[in-house]
């Protein structure tokens, strides 16, 4: 049986946040803030709740934070390809950014081939300053 679908407005603002951070990581906190910003005080069970479904569908990925104990959140989405590549992690301000260039992909092919590895890319994040960190220091 398949179960429905619901659209609150919490859905769908969650929805939205998420299309603005097709290229970045988040937090549930940076969700949370958002929706109340937006109008919606939800508590953390229910936010947390909706980040949990998403990524046990497979519309996000759940990283480890490098910046605090819990974890940042990003788009898994097909076209995105995940796990065919690796991701950068701030470990300043946590952002996550894809690393989907053909030199890295090749360089991983290669350390994969020589060594006789076998990386699991969704899980793998390389770590450290991004730009505008870098720039504000």
């Amino acid at each position: 049986m398949l179960q429905k679908s619901y659209h609150t407005k919490t859905s769908d603002l969650i929805a939205q946040f998420i299309q603005t951070k097709m290229d970045h990581g988040f937090t549930a906190a940076e969700l949370s803030a958002f929706l109340k910003k937006n109008g919606v005080d939800v508590n953390k069970t229910t936010v947390y709740r909706n980040l949990d479904k998403m990524t046990e569908s497979g519309k996000l990925a759940k990283r480890k934070s490098m910046v605090s104990d819990g974890f940042v959140y990003q788009t898994a989405e097909e076209e995105n390809h995940c796990a065919e590549h690796i991701h950068f992690q701030c470990s300043k301000c946590g952002s996550v950014i894809h690393l989907s260039d053909k030199k890295t992909e090749r360089y991983l092919k290669s350390l994969s081939d020589d060594l006789g590895l076998q990386i699991n890319l969704n899980l793998s994040s390389l770590n450290g300053l991004c730009q505008k960190c870098r720039n504000e220091n």
